[in-house]
């Protein structure tokens, strides 16, 4: 970590300078409009100077075409106007010599020159603020090239991945729904951190981090959405894109990735396959005292682990346009993942300050998700403002998850005390039907409905045991060995309405209703779960415009986190025979009321929320059995409280350099009731996350980024701070858009999560050390192939688009 404060240090100072270089001075002031007169929202509006065509500042137009630029130096300059589909406009130079210059209404003229005539190469930036999201364009980044989704999630602004307990939070909040194009990941969260481990950046468009979702949102996640968004293509004819790519550190990271797409007039087929490998070496490492009869006890546990881990995505689609208003279209989808790991570990058993006796474990364990889908999707637009759509989906998962444990005994001399042999296993199917139907109207210029309904339902098996002994005499334990099965249908309704109540002020009303049913069962007992309930979750958003420039945002919104399928179902692995992870079936869902406020000047945010979280769930929280046993399990919390802080900072510094900047504060308060009395901790933390950009001649382009978070609550344990630096160089070649990216991430070799859980009332110390990643350079060739001819593109969701996270 000390080798990374540099770089944060640097970046950090850089940013002070530039913001004290800007100092007020004139105003120029403009609008872009069509030949039509109607306003070009998101025009690329550059202000160059006249001299050399040096550029000045950029900025995008407002939803009313209305752009600006300030602090402005006495001057001649040229104002350069772009988007997509339009001719580039090219002022001729203007005098700036006064307080304020309008340079009135400028029309953009459509492009008629087909794009294979020519190669543009537009770069956005890696992070973009916008009202309710943050976008990450991952597509873009090259210290992501080679990389997978999990590793881009953990660079991103506010994400935090917990790969001990396999969960992702986000701005301080553990309670996060992860879509894939819209599509709720609905599995297991150790299934969900492996499929994204496995899935190639390289075929990812953006990720969205949605803080704020609406009515037709499902509401489930106080923390909000993380969407990712696959590449997609919507130029006419056959074409896409490849990438090749391979790593090293401390084990290698090889990886492949296409995507292509074929589109005519009524139809349009698509689909992307990629492959990525990962051996690379992990750490584990945990501490643990108590005292027991006046005795202190220590365990010390060291896991050298030794993964491969594979997975393969998929996906083939095909949309036809039946009529100019009608479109139907069909969807598979599917991944495997297989996760095999050999493990060493060892513990160092001390009481009294004397060694007591020392326990060697060899574990060898598979952990295989194989997963398919099937979609279904219609659309009819009766007329401008009147849609609707109607999905169903079909999912089905199957995990299987043996563990083999070889232990062997030693006294403190050293001498082989005895020997044991432990195996588990858990196969998990899972099965889910989930349909919905949605309809817009535009009731009047400035009023818009919507509404909804939605049906899921899921069931699913697990089927766990546990067996001591050896091979000629296996034992099954009764206390972790069941057959469970779950069922658990969700019935959704909402509507929405969008009110334009003046020209600066906009108002956004829904309510959503979900009653839910659910049980869980055993061979051994029946009903351990039987809940039936329903909830009303209503929402509102307000905006004010204030001027071109400024805007307020306020939200409120009520959510729910409903235990995931794995918390509820029991399940043990073991890191030695005294401490072991298992699943908790008297969870109860956790209920939250979120209220933010975003005040955005041009292109830089600042936002605040609140959250109060009741009954909240918080993964793997630590607890001593009646035997002294360590064991990891969720646990319901009293509430957590949440105020949130981010502010986001991008600054364009000259043609070729521009940098993103994000910086998020949290204060928490977690209030939970144990068996011997309530637990109170409150902890301040705060992230920063930055993004160089340096565009050099001939093709080449450079990035460096990297993030700092400090030291944060993870339930009841409190984590250290950690940090991470990437380096990233491009080498664009070719008129085919060819790339050749090498980066180096985890510039440092930081990333280590160290955390600890002191709970005195409880008898509980324990202390976590785990590495996850290393060093790690990387080498990728990427290509486009076929027609670049546009045509305008599809965009569709799907039923289970907010359905597949309960597994998480």
């Amino acid at each position: 970590m000390r080798k990374s404060l540099p770089f944060f240090l640097a970046c950090f100072i850089l940013n002070l300078t530039v913001i004290q270089s800007l100092h007020a001075q004139v105003k120029i002031k403009g609008s872009i409009v069509t030949i039509g007169d109607k306003p070009v929202e998101g025009t690329n509006v550059l202000l160059l100077n006249s001299k050399d065509s040096l550029l000045i500042k950029g900025t995008i137009a407002s939803s009313s075409g209305a752009f600006n630029f300030e602090n402005i130096k006495p001057g001649n300059y040229i104002i350069n106007a772009s988007f997509t589909g339009y001719k580039p406009y090219f002022s001729k130079a203007i005098p700036v010599d006064k307080d304020e210059v309008n340079t009135g209404v400028i029309k953009l003229i459509i492009e008629n020159v087909e794009l294979s005539v020519a190669t543009v190469v537009a770069r956005k930036p890696m992070f973009e603020q916008k009202i309710d999201r943050m976008v990450i364009n991952v597509k873009n980044s090259i210290t992501s090239a080679g990389g997978t989704a999990l590793e881009v999630l953990e660079k991103s602004p506010g994400v935090i991945v917990n790969r001990q307990s396999n969960s992702i939070g986000l701005n301080g909040k553990d309670g996060v729904v992860v879509m894939i194009n819209g599509k709720i990941s609905r599995m297991s969260s150790d299934a969900l951190v492996q499929m994204l481990a496995g899935m190639n950046a390289s075929n990812i468009e953006k990720i969205e981090l949605i803080t704020t979702p609406p009515a037709n949102f499902d509401a489930e996640g106080n923390a909000g959405y993380i969407n990712i968004i696959l590449i997609s293509n919507p130029n006419k004819g056959l074409n896409g894109t490849f990438s090749l790519t391979m790593g090293y550190g401390k084990g290698y990271t090889p990886a492949a990735s296409v995507n292509f797409n074929y589109r005519n007039k009524k139809i349009n087929l698509y689909g992307d396959y990629s492959f990525t490998w990962n051996n690379q070496e992990q750490v584990f490492k945990f501490y643990r005292s108590f005292l027991n009869q006046g005795i202190k006890t220590e365990n010390d546990t060291k896991s050298l682990r030794h993964p491969e881990d594979g997975a393969q995505n998929a996906r083939i689609g095909i949309d036809i346009q039946l009529t100019p208003k009608t479109v139907i279209g069909f969807l598979v989808g599917g991944y495997n993942t297989k996760w095999l790991m050999t493990a060493n570990n060892s513990l160092s058993i001390v009481k009294n300050n004397i060694k007591d006796s020392t326990i060697s474990v060899l574990n060898t364990e598979l952990n295989q998700w194989k997963h398919v889908m099937g979609n279904i999707n219609f659309a009819h637009t009766f007329k401008e403002g009147e849609v609707i759509t109607a999905d169903l989906d079909y999912l089905y998962y199957k995990d299987n998850n043996p563990n083999k444990y070889s232990n062997k005994y030693y006294n403190s001399a050293g001498s082989l005390l005895g020997e044991e042999q432990t195996r588990s296993s858990k196969l998990t199917p899972l099965n889910f039907w989930v349909g919905k139907i949605d309809y817009t109207k535009k009731l009047s210029k400035k009023v818009s409905a919507e509404g909804g309904v939605k049906l899921a339902l899921s069931q699913f098996s697990n089927n766990v045991s546990v067996e001591n002994g050896g091979p000629a005499n296996w034992v099954k334990d009764p206390e972790l060995t069941a057959h469970y099965k779950l069922k658990e249908d969700i019935a959704a309704a909402y509507t929405a309405f969008s009110i334009e109540a003046s020209a600066k002020t906009s108002l956004k009303l829904g309510l959503r209703y979900e009653y839910t049913t659910s049980n869980l069962g055993s061979d051994k007992q029946q009903n351990i779960v039987d809940r039936k309930y329903g909830r009303l979750f209503p929402s509102m958003f307000l905006t004010r415009k204030i001027d071109d420039n400024n805007s307020l945002n306020f939200s409120y919104s009520r959510r729910i986190t409903r235990p995931t399928f794995r918390d509820m179902a029991p399940f043990v692995i073991f890191i030695d025979p005294y401490t072991f992870f298992s699943g908790n079936s008297g969870l109860q869902p956790a209920f939250s009321n979120i209220f933010k406020t975003d005040y955005l000047y041009k292109s830089f945010v600042l936002s605040v929320s609140y959250t109060k979280e009741d009954g909240s769930i918080a993964n793997f929280q630590p607890k001593v059995s009646k035997d002294n046993k360590q064991i990891y399990a969720s646990e319901n919390l009293d509430n957590i409280k949440t105020l949130n802080i981010s502010i986001s900072l991008p600054f364009t510094i000259t043609k070729w350099w521009n940098m993103q900047n994000n910086i998020q504060g949290n204060w928490q308060q977690l209030n939970a009731t144990f068996s011997k009395g309530p637990f109170s901790v409150e902890q301040i933390n705060y992230s920063f996350n930055s993004s160089q950009n340096f565009t050099l001649p001939k093709n080449y382009s450079v990035e460096l980024s990297g993030f700092y978070q400090s030291k944060g609550l993870f339930g009841a344990t409190v984590f250290k701070s950690f940090g991470m630096a990437n380096f990233g160089l491009q080498k664009r070649f070719g008129e085919n858009n060819n790339k050749l990216r090498f980066a180096i991430t985890n510039l440092f070799n930081g990333g280590v999560a160290r955390g600890t859980t002191d709970i005195p009332a409880e008898n509980i110390f324990v202390n976590i050390n785990l590495r996850f990643e290393q060093r790690t350079y990387k080498l990728t060739y990427s290509q486009s192939f076929g027609n670049k001819k546009l045509n305008d593109k599809r965009n569709r969701t799907s039923a289970s688009d907010e359905e597949q996270r309960r597994m998480n």
